[in-house]
């Protein structure tokens, strides 16, 4: 009787881990066309992600099941075609292809957006394979062998259990979608990272001339310092409290301008890392106005600035009253990292 509860458990662990499986395919869907407009939409990559963790989680600890399952078959020597079907196919070969799609996806952000719209329905191939061939196994091989013993938390047939994944995918889907319609509706107004979103695109323009004018040493020494001085008084206009900054230790200046980036949009996550007490890194990640970047050239983004660099060289300049060293930001495909030198 355990044996079979466990067995039930685990089709009821895959019938809810491809729904989730199914919910990623209609977002990935839903941007197939251009997947860097998923840059900026926290909503979708939000839940994206969320969804891509739950199904991975339900996988591995099926796939960790299965493993034991097919051990307790060798050693009792009882094998059925639906046993090695299943083994085989939605065993091993879905482990290799839907581990080869985390990976990238985990390790190697950026071949994402390049690649996203084959290695997303890979992964999902190795996700159905596992799925279909454990329906199979179950439903036409070891069901009808329990004659006493009925289901309990599955359906009885294979074709209902065929079917909810998808409306169950669907569900999720559409909750994205409530989701993110109520977000843009928050952002109608002029909101900061609107401003910085163009700003960014007026800056690579003026960096790229200044840079043919002057030359890049007079770009980093004499244009960008008095940029910051004219974005200070914007970000006073888009809501930030510059007073309230200059109160604080610049540490938790950069930790309350963190806070406030992240909840108003700027970006998923801002990092900052302190290399020593005059120099930090700043680094973006999944930028608001990473779009941008995708239509321009990698010699366009040779020795250009992330905006939001400049925006916290304001901060800081404004805390410390001191001027600061910026290098060129290094842009991956949804962020920047900016180095920061306070110059005495």
């Amino acid at each position: 009787m355990a044996l079979e509860l466990w067995i039930e458990l685990m089709i009821l662990q895959t019938l809810i881990g491809y729904c989730f499986a199914v919910a990623n395919m209609f977002i990935g869907l839903y941007n197939i066309k251009d997947l860097n407009l998923m840059k900026g939409d926290f909503t979708i990559v939000k839940y994206h992600k969320r969804y891509g963790w739950i199904e991975l989680t339900f996988f591995y600890a099926l796939t960790i099941q299965c493993v034991y399952m097919f051990y307790l078959h060798v050693a009792g020597s009882v094998w059925n075609p639906g046993v090695l079907t299943h083994s085989w196919v939605g065993g091993f070969v879905a482990f290799f292809i839907v581990s080869t799609k985390f990976v990238i996806a985990r390790f190697k952000k950026n071949e994402i957006y390049k690649y996203g719209q084959y290695l997303g329905p890979i992964g999902f191939i190795g996700w159905s394979l596992a799925h279909w061939s454990n329906l199979y196994n179950f439903y036409y091989g070891v069901l009808p062998s329990w004659t006493t013993i009925n289901v309990t938390f599955i359906p009885y047939t294979f074709l209902w259990a065929a079917i909810i994944p998808f409306i169950g995918g669907a569900v999720l889907f559409l909750v994205v979608l409530v989701k993110r319609g109520t977000m843009i509706k928050e952002k109608r107004r002029f909101a900061f990272n609107q401003l910085a979103f163009v700003l960014h695109g007026i800056t690579f323009g003026y960096e790229k001339s200044a840079k043919e004018l002057l030359g890049t040493p007079a770009l980093f020494k004499y244009v960008v310092p008095r940029t910051y001085e004219f974005v200070d008084r914007m970000m006073t206009m888009s809501g930030f409290d510059m007073q309230q900054f200059e109160k604080l230790s610049l540490p938790d200046a950069m930790k309350e301008f963190i806070k406030m980036a992240e909840k108003i949009g700027m970006a998923e996550k801002i990092k900052v890392d302190w290399e020593s007490e005059k120099s930090f890194i700043i680094e973006s990640v999944n930028c608001s106005t990473s779009q941008v970047r995708s239509v321009m050239t990698k010699e366009e983004l040779t020795n250009a600035i992330c905006p939001w660099a400049i925006i916290i060289a304001s901060i800081v300049n404004r805390i410390t009253g001191k001027e600061l060293k910026m290098e060129p930001s290094e842009f991956n495909e949804i962020g920047a990292k900016t180095k920061l030198t306070l110059v005495d």
